[in-house]
This record gives C-alpha cells, sequence and structure tokens, in this order.
C-alpha cells in the first residue's frame, strides 16, 4: 500500500507519572504505545507514533539551532492526525479540521496542545519521508494551563470529543452566543497573562448572557449565579461582583491585577479566575452536547425566558432614595 500524505499535530509534554497511575480513579491516557489509534471521526484520530517518526516531526517543528549537538529523544505524548484531502481549496485548509478538534478537546478537558509541532508528512508511516513545519503567525501558539490541570486526554475523554465531533464541519453552526463564548474560551487558553484571560472569560459570559445594554453587572452577576447553581459550581453574589468590578477596570485600563490588591488578594486572584474558567466550559460543553440545553442560548429572547432576572437590588435602592429625596423637597 503506497504512503499517503497527513497533517499531524504532536502533543508535547508530561504524561502522567507512576505515582499518578497508581492512584485510585486514575484517567489513563487516550492512547498509549500498545494501544492502536482512537478514532474520533472517518478521517480524524489521535495515535502514540513511532519513537523514531515522533522525532523527526519534533526536529521538523524546532529551530536547528547553529554548532550544537542536540541530544533529541521523544517528547510526545501521542499525536491528532488526518489525511490531507484530495482536493484543498487553500493552502492547508485540512488543518483547519485539525485545529477545531482540538479547540473542541479542550471543552472536555484542557490540555497544553498547541501549534508548535504541525506538520505535513509527505509519507505517512515513513521515517524517511520529508516532513514540513506548519507555522502560524497572529496567534499564540502555546496553550497555557493552571497548575491543577490533567495535560492528557482519557479514554473517557476521547469518548465525550467523539461525540463533539459534528462540530468539526462548517455546516454545522453553532448559535451565535455560543460560538462567541467557546471562541473566548479558546483565547484565553492561549493567553499567558491573567489579566486577559479574565477579561476574556468574563466577556464570554456576557456574550451567553447578556440581552440588554442596561445593566450589565446585574446581567452577569444573576446569570452567572444561576449557571453556578445548574452545574454545582457555586459563586456568591460578592465574588461575581468582584469579577465583574475586577473586569471592567482592566477593560478600562485603570489598572492590572496586581495593582487590584485591595479589591482581591492577589493570592484569590487565579482560584476565581480557574472556577469561572471552569464553569463556563462545562457551560459551552454542554451547550453542544444538548440541544435543548443549547436553545436556551439561541437569541436574548431565549435567554431571558431561560434565566430570568430577580430585581436589581441596587436598581431598587436607587429608586428608593429617588423617592425619598422626592418626599424631602
Amino acid at each position: 500500500m503506497p504512503y499517503e500524505a497527513h497533517y499531524a499535530v504532536l502533543h508535547v509534554g508530561n504524561g502522567p507519572s507512576r505515582l499518578q497511575e497508581e492512584q485510585p480513579g486514575f484517567s489513563p491516557m487516550i492512547v498509549r504505545d500498545s494501544q492502536p489509534g482512537f478514532n474520533l471521526s472517518n478521517d480524524i484520530w489521535v495515535e502514540r507514533l513511532d519513537e523514531q517518526f515522533a522525532k523527526n516531526i519534533q526536529k521538523a517543528c524546532e529551530p536547528p539551532h547553529h554548532n550544537i549537538d542536540d541530544a533529541r529523544f521523544d517528547r510526545h505524548l501521542y499525536a491528532f492526525v488526518r489525511r490531507v484531502p484530495a482536493v484543498e481549496k487553500s493552502k492547508y485548509e485540512g488543518m483547519t479540521d485539525l485545529h477545531a478538534t482540538i479547540a473542541l478537546s479542550r471543552l472536555v478537558n484542557p490540555t497544553s496542545t498547541g501549534d508548535r509541532y504541525c506538520a505535513q508528512v509527505f509519507r505517512y508511516g515513513d521515517n524517511n519521508s520529508p516532513i514540513f513545519a506548519i507555522r502560524y503567525v497572529g496567534v499564540s501558539p502555546d496553550v497555557v494551563l493552571g497548575r491543577k490541570n490533567r495535560d492528557w486526554l482519557s479514554e473517557d475523554d476521547g469518548k465525550v470529543l467523539q461525540k463533539l465531533m459534528p462540530w468539526v464541519s462548517t455546516s454545522k453552526r453553532m448559535h451565535a452566543k455560543v460560538h462567541r463564548a467557546y471562541w473566548n474560551h479558546e483565547n484565553a487558553l492561549r493567553s499567558y497573562y491573567l489579566d486577559i484571560r479574565w477579561t476574556l472569560i468574563v466577556s464570554a459570559f456576557e456574550a451567553l448572557l447578556s440581552t440588554k445594554d442596561n445593566d450589565l453587572a446585574w446581567q452577569f452577576r444573576d446569570r452567572v449565579r444561576q449557571l453556578g447553581a445548574e452545574f454545582n459550581l457555586p459563586l456568591t453574589d460578592e465574588e461575581l461582583r468582584i469579577a465583574y468590578k475586577l473586569r471592567s477596570k482592566l477593560v478600562h485600563g485603570e489598572s492590572f491585577l496586581s495593582g487590584m490588591t485591595n479589591t482581591l488578594p492577589e493570592s484569590e486572584h487565579t482560584p476565581l479566575y480557574e472556577r469561572l474558567e471552569s464553569l463556563l466550559r462545562e457551560t459551552v460543553e454542554r451547550c453542544l452536547l444538548d440541544q435543548t440545553f443549547g436553545d436556551f442560548f439561541r437569541n436574548s429572547a431565549a435567554v431571558n425566558r431561560r434565566w430570568r432576572l430577580s430585581s436589581n437590588p441596587q436598581r431598587r435602592r436607587g429608586s428608593i432614595c429617588r423617592k425619598l429625596q422626592s418626599i424631602c423637597r
């Protein structure tokens, strides 16, 4: 059988330690050395590559340096692979579906699979094949994870990802609100600075839940609190008030997070952010897996029906103050 051209994206990182593998409830990687590939769709799959083959792809994608002997070793955990389509309307068009697959996988479990190890292999499976490194500009090639994240997909993750694969097709369109939230989630994970990630995640909730131009802070607080209850990831009104206040100061250039410790101590920045990020991830994932739930975000009218706003206490207090002022006159 002749070799075929394939696209490949390596996930390079640290896999589970032996201690982790011995823990109860351990989630083994989606593929390992002794396993065949894990099929995600008809033409996209995940597999553990031959050691030398993986080294060749890494070598193709890394700078060669000068007068330095590189003691190269295989650092890949697995690879996302797709056959190069027979006809492509634009250069590397077939890579688009691979990137969409990886972005969708981060809704199931975030991993650091980025764009540094993307390649076109002209004779896939042949260790002597020419390999062309595909480089991108205008987007971060890296993905930044929290300290507690498991940086690999498990077999169970793969089964959920299989259910998400229809969304890879450009013919299946997300609701606009869900699509903006999904886009913000992916861009947040590609940003190094928490200041930027914070604004992207809060804005993602606004994309999902805002339905009118006024009371934006209250819409965020009231409806994100409802979402937290829906997913058993509770957030208090005070936490959400602080989250939105920090977002507003960041967006309007008033300060960096490091200069807003009076609003929220620096030690609490990351824990609150990670809870918001987790809630957003679970919300978007369910929107894509459960059509009924996703339709709650079809448009502003659907959001208003499902996520009803309670009375804004600040507006109520303002109304009372205006009445008192009128009486005093």
